[in-house]
């Protein structure tokens, strides 16, 4: 009786560790098949992508700007159509906040500890802080010779199209000073729109001045208000 009962006990065993293997076994060929797949149409792709990024009408960001392995900026921000932005974080090592809203530009840290009114569009214009006000802008392109796919990953557990691009830059403040620009790029597959990339270019004048731009974009279409500071 003993030996019926432990014979049918083992055979349970047998059964669950049979169903928890194959179970591991199709867990770890998706997890292959994830890692490995890419995408077969990357133009396309990356060309649908750049066009909803483009057309949002808000959206928050961060910006990490180095250049030669030194890091010159690092911001978190949100834009707000039709041209409303607000960052804050570091440039230069100086803490910097920055907002523009309903016509006029607001700027503290930068210069002083409290908030100045600056001349209508003199920051917006100017290049001083090109990416970091509009991250966007460092996505037009004269042509893209050149664009393939990489393996999928994941950002914060969602499943990401990886795309590398060696593009021609239309953009005056880097095509003036770097060359040989890659792109690496994650596209969410659903909404289709660009959730990170990553940016590296040469240096004109020397190889080892490079420039290494980090992106990353959410909250695609949300409901962002930007305000004027209260500065009074």
């Amino acid at each position: 009786m003993n030996n019926t009962r432990w014979l049918i006990l083992n055979q349970k065993n047998i059964l669950i560790a049979a169903v928890i293997l194959v179970l591991l076994f199709v867990a770890l060929r998706a997890t292959e098949s994830f890692r490995t797949r890419s995408v077969q149409n990357p133009e396309q792709v990356f060309h649908a992508a750049l066009v909803n990024t483009l057309s949002s009408q808000s959206f928050c960001f961060s910006v990490q700007v180095k250049m030669s392995d030194r890091v010159i900026s690092a911001i978190e921000g949100k834009k707000a159509a039709p041209d409303g932005v607000h960052i804050v974080g570091t440039m230069q090592n100086t803490p910097v906040e920055f907002i523009y809203a309903q016509g006029q530009a607001y700027i503290k840290g930068y210069w002083s500890d409290s908030w100045s009114v600056l001349p209508e569009n003199s920051l917006v214009d100017s290049e001083l802080f090109i990416t970091e006000l509009n991250p966007l802008g460092s996505f037009v392109f004269r042509d893209i010779p050149e664009i393939k796919s990489l393996n999928a990953e994941k950002i914060k557990g969602e499943k990401m199209y990886v795309l590398e691009l060696r593009p021609i830059v239309e953009n005056p403040l880097m095509e003036l000073n770097y060359d040989d620009f890659v792109y690496r790029v994650w596209v969410e597959p659903n909404n289709e729109i660009i959730r990170k990339a990553h940016i590296t270019a040469a240096g004109k004048n020397s190889g080892r001045d490079r420039l290494d731009i980090v992106i990353e974009l959410w909250d695609y279409n949300k409901n962002i208000n930007i305000l004027p500071p209260d500065i009074y």
